[in-house]
């Protein structure tokens, strides 16, 4: 009997993940924060986490926006933006990157002389 209820509890398990997968997927998605404090506008910035791509066209000096994230696999971030008017791509690498299970806010705080500060935190349920 005990057998039968646990083959019982196994089947419905797998049978409401079959049928349910895309809701558990897409519960939530992880959060990019991008602030411009460098002097001048960025341009053309691309954010490569795992297997995506976040894209910025462009970010006025002193701005800051927010951009959704869904990557199927964990790696280190990879930036590659430019700044109007002056000649030449910046890059940076650095931070990890998770694709679950917990749903994070990442923070990429861009700084005079190319210094980019990261950081990281668990999203509250309400964002």
């Amino acid at each position: 009997m005990k057998r039968l209820l646990f083959f019982a509890l196994v089947v419905f398990a797998a049978w409401y993940g079959w049928h349910h997968y895309a809701e558990l997927r897409l519960a939530g998605s992880h959060d990019v924060l991008v602030v411009n404090r460098t002097g001048h506008a960025i341009e053309r910035l691309r954010i490569l986490a795992g297997d995506q791509t976040v894209v910025v066209e462009s970010l006025e000096n002193g701005a800051e926006t927010h951009r959704p994230l869904r990557a199927e696999r964990d790696g280190t971030f990879e930036l590659h933006w430019s700044y109007r008017s002056v000649m030449g791509e910046r890059d940076w690498r650095g931070g990890t990157f998770t694709h679950g299970p917990l749903v994070m806010k990442y923070r990429f705080e861009f700084r005079g002389d190319d210094g980019v500060i990261w950081s990281s935190q668990r999203k509250s349920d309400g964002e």
